[in-house]
């Protein structure tokens, strides 16, 4: 298999049940260049007998002695990986028949992109589709490059700026980055993408190729219950808004990143943050009140529409333009001068 071109990586961890139809979607893929590790980490229930009833030359079955966590379980895929894309699949997802050849094709027409992501489905525990065609971003083409900087924002403000499962990296992109970090956990994919951003460009494509799990035993619903959060509705929602935001910052402090940039990327995370509290129950009191402290740090927030707009969608014109008129930001200025 001297000329394979992508690793599929599925870090596995007692899901027997919905790894099977994981490796049959990596099976059935039009594109076949491909070798297919299944990581399992230290299972006790039958993963083995599931990956050993596959006899596809393709797969490969490495498996822990000890329990070596999440983390660590995508990062040993990172490192096996020897070809020059690597996909990582949670065991609880799907690919659809088309993805690998789509995803290859957009990095290997594009060198500048560092990973490229898709439309998706939401699956119930079932297998059924809940949504159809969720578009993690806006686009009027089938395929879309985002330059880095505008990626970066995105990630600032969008809250589920990239399904997990879509991603194909290129290899050397992932690595360089530095790969998942136990530290940035839980979500520390989001703080991988945004290393990712500080080089290069994101492909996207607007077609749903993957299946994309919800269930009880997501990574954000065992999150939420360990905080005492065990309801699926608002409480859950500010939490996962408030954990994104703090990512955010720490990545912020870290990246080194030019002063000017740094402190519009700030203010744009906590506009991101403020919105969100308004949609969850935050009072419109508070709101417009934090809102004017945002615009007396940084007047030029004014200037972006997109965000202007979902604010005001929330608190309602009248409300906005009043707390700001109470601050001592001349935004007339800011906005027409």
């Amino acid at each position: 298999m001297t000329d394979v071109r992508v690793t599929v990586g599925i870090p596995t961890f007692n899901r027997a049940g919905w790894l099977k139809a994981a490796i049959e979607s990596v099976l059935t893929q039009t594109f076949t260049s491909f070798r297919l590790i299944v990581s399992d980490n230290a299972s006790d229930d039958d993963t083995p007998d599931v990956v050993q009833s596959f006899t596809d030359e393709r797969i490969r079955y490495v498996r822990s002695e000890r329990n070596v966590g999440g983390i660590g379980n995508f990062n040993r895929l990172i490192a096996l990986a020897e070809t020059e894309f690597l996909v990582l699949l949670p065991d609880d997802d799907m690919l659809y028949p088309g993805y690998l050849e789509a995803a290859v094709e957009v990095l290997e027409r594009y060198e500048t992109v560092g990973l490229v992501h898709s439309a998706f489905d939401l699956l119930d525990a079932r297998s059924r589709v809940i949504e159809d065609g969720v578009q993690p971003m806006r686009s009027r083409s089938a395929v879309t490059i985002e330059k880095r900087e505008l990626a970066l924002e995105r990630l600032m403000v969008s809250g589920w700026a990239l399904c997990f499962s879509s991603v194909a990296y290129r290899t050397k992109a992932i690595v360089d980055a530095g790969g998942l970090r136990e530290k940035e956990e839980p979500f520390g994919d989001r703080q991988l993408w945004m290393r990712l951003a500080l080089d290069w460009d994101f492909g996207y494509i607007a077609k749903p190729l993957v299946g994309f799990r919800t269930h009880p035993d997501t990574i954000s619903m065992r999150v939420a219950g360990r905080l005492g959060v065990t309801s699926d509705g608002p409480a859950r929602g500010l939490l996962n808004s408030e954990i994104h935001f703090q990512r955010r910052m720490d990545f912020l402090d870290g990246a080194s990143l030019d002063p000017g940039k740094t402190k519009r990327l700030r203010a744009l995370a906590t506009l991101k943050l403020l919105a969100d509290s308004a949609k969850l129950g935050l009072s419109s009191h508070k709101v417009a009140t934090r809102l004017a402290s945002l615009v007396r740090g940084y007047p030029r927030i004014l200037l972006r529409p997109a965000l202007w707009r979902l604010v005001v969608a929330q608190l309602g014109g009248r409300r906005v333009r009043s707390a700001l008129r109470g601050s001592s930001i001349r935004y007339r200025h800011i906005l027409h001068g």
